[in-house]
C-alpha cells in the first residue's frame, strides 16, 4: 500500500428510512419481539428531515475527505446527487454476507464495514444524526496512522438494556488485555491533559488488574479497517453469532469494541475532551446555540425520546441549520 493510500481518509455514514414501504414490508415478516425493547422502537428507524445538512457540513468543513460511503438498505433520499464523484452508494447486500441478511440491527451493519470494497484503511464512522460542526483537519481524526480517541476508563453503571452491549465489549477486551500493564507502557497517553477531569478515571483504573469499562462519547468515531479484520480473526465465532441477530440483542457487541481494541493495542493518539458533544432532539435551544456559535467539532443530534413532538422539534432545528448552511452542496440535486 502506498503512502498516499495509507493517508486517505473516507467517511462512512449509515442511513435508514423507516418510512420506506418496501423495507417495512420486508421487516414485518420477521419477529423482533423477543429482542430488547430499545432495540426496535420507532425512533430507531425514524428518518430525520435535516440529513441534507450533513453533506453541506462535509463540503464546508472537510473538503479533504477522499470518499463518502453512504451505507443503506437500498433507500436513497431524492435530493441526493448519486453521481457525485466522491459519493459511493453501498447497499447492505454489497458487503454484508448473505447469511446475515436482511438485518435491522445497526451492530451487524457496522461490524462488517471492513468488507466494503475500496474503503480506505482509515475511515470515520458517522450515523445520520452526527454532523461536522466546525472546520476539521485530517489530524483531528488520525495521526501517524493511528486513530484519535479517548483512552478513558470508566466503571460500567448498568441503567438500561444497552449496557449489556458495553459489558459484552469489555468482556472481550479482558480476554486479551489488562489495564495495569497498558497504563505502565503508555502512561502519557492515559494521563493526558486533553482528558481534563477524566484523568482521575485512569488513576482509579490503575488500582485494578482488569478493565472495568470505557468512557464512550456518542459522536463520530475514527476506525482502522485492519482492526476490524484482526478482531474478526480472533473473535470470529462471537461476531458470527452476533451478526445472526436480525434485531438488536443484549448479546450483541458493537463497533466500540474496535475502538477499545485500538486503545489497548496502542493504535491511538489522545483526543481532546470536548471535540464532540451529544444533544437530545428535545434540546432545540441548545442545538441552535451550538450550530450558530459552535463549541464542538462534531455533534450528535439524537432522536432518543419516544413521546417527542418530532415534527415541531425538527422544524426548529432545520431553521438553525438553514442559517448555518443556506446554500446547497454539490452532493444535492
Amino acid at each position: 500500500m502506498s503512502l498516499t493510500e495509507k493517508s486517505k481518509i473516507d467517511l462512512v455514514v449509515t442511513y435508514v428510512d423507516g418510512n420506506d414501504p418496501e423495507w417495512l414490508k420486508e421487516k414485518s415478516q420477521f419477529d423482533g419481539s423477543n429482542e430488547y425493547l430499545e432495540g426496535d422502537t420507532a425512533q430507531r428507524y425514524r428518518s430525520i428531515p435535516f440529513f441534507n445538512y450533513w453533506f453541506r457540513a462535509v463540503e464546508n468543513f472537510a473538503p479533504w475527505v477522499n470518499k463518502v460511503f453512504f451505507v443503506t438498505y437500498g433507500h436513497v433520499p431524492v435530493w441526493l446527487n448519486t453521481n457525485h464523484p466522491k459519493l459511493r452508494i453501498v447497499k447492505h447486500k454489497d458487503y454484508i454476507p448473505e447469511e446475515y441478511l436482511p438485518t435491522y440491527n445497526s451492530n451487524v451493519i457496522e461490524l462488517n464495514l471492513h468488507r466494503i470494497p475500496d474503503l480506505s484503511e482509515q475511515f470515520v464512522l458517522f450515523n445520520d444524526d452526527m454532523f461536522l460542526n466546525r472546520t476539521v483537519k485530517p489530524e483531528d481524526f488520525f495521526l501517524n496512522g493511528k486513530v484519535k480517541d479517548y483512552a478513558i476508563y470508566a466503571p460500567l453503571v448498568p441503567r438500561e438494556e444497552f449496557n449489556h452491549i458495553e459489558l459484552n465489549n469489555t468482556i472481550v477486551i479482558n480476554k486479551y488485555f489488562e489495564a495495569k500493564s497498558v497504563l505502565k507502557r503508555h502512561p502519557l497517553k492515559f494521563f493526558n491533559i486533553r482528558y481534563k477531569k477524566y484523568i482521575v478515571n485512569n488513576l482509579f483504573a490503575s488500582l485494578y488488574k482488569g478493565i472495568f469499562g470505557y468512557k464512550n462519547f456518542h459522536v463520530s468515531l475514527p476506525h482502522l479497517k485492519s482492526t476490524f479484520k484482526e478482531v474478526w480473526e480472533k473473535e470470529g465465532e462471537l461476531l458470527d453469532k452476533v451478526c445472526h441477530n436480525r434485531f438488536r440483542n443484549i448479546d450483541d457487541v458493537n463497533h466500540f469494541l474496535m475502538s477499545n481494541w485500538n486503545i489497548e493495542r496502542n493504535q491511538f493518539e489522545p483526543q481532546k475532551v470536548g471535540f464532540g458533544s451529544y444533544y437530545s432532539l428535545e434540546d432545540t435551544e441548545g442545538i441552535a446555540g451550538e450550530l450558530l456559535n459552535p463549541q464542538h467539532c462534531v455533534i450528535c443530534l439524537n432522536d432518543d425520546v419516544n413521546d417527542l413532538d418530532f415534527d415541531k422539534k425538527c422544524q426548529l432545528i432545520v431553521a438553525s441549520f438553514e442559517r448555518k448552511f443556506p446554500h446547497k452542496s454539490s452532493f444535492e440535486n
